[in-house]
């Protein structure tokens, strides 16, 4: 399943929504939490792949989904779904493209800087 690849990286209803219901700083709070996020969850599903921990791995994944979603960051919620019920090896060779959805996500919010290294220690591992 590669539903991620067709959508949209961002869902405008969604932010559209959110930018009706919240004040500018109350969302660029929100915003920010939200990139810290990516860097923390991404370390921990880098950390649990590196350490085969399957577990953590999906919960690190079903977690930043939640986020994203909720946040209308389409293209990072489904590929955080595919990693919930993917293995070890899946999302190890979908990293590289995990990250450039990071990395977008993170451009789209006007946050510069990667989210973190493509060559992690779970692609050499």
């Amino acid at each position: 399943m590669t539903a991620w690849r067709d959508a949209p990286l961002l869902d405008a209803g969604v932010i559209a929504q959110l930018q009706a219901d919240l004040e500018a700083d109350e969302l660029a709070e929100i915003l920010a939490a939200f990139a810290a996020d990516i860097h923390s969850r991404a370390d921990q599903l880098a950390a649990a792949l590196a350490a085969g921990d399957a577990e953590l791995a999906h919960r690190a994944a079903h977690s930043l989904k939640g986020a994203a979603l909720n946040l209308g960051r389409q293209r990072l919620g489904l590929i955080c779904a595919h990693f919930q019920h993917a293995g070890q090896a899946d999302i190890k060779a979908l990293w590289p493209e995990f990250a450039t959805i990071c990395d977008a996500v993170l451009a789209a919010q006007g946050q510069t800087g990667l989210a973190f290294e493509v060559d992690s220690s779970i692609v050499r591992a």
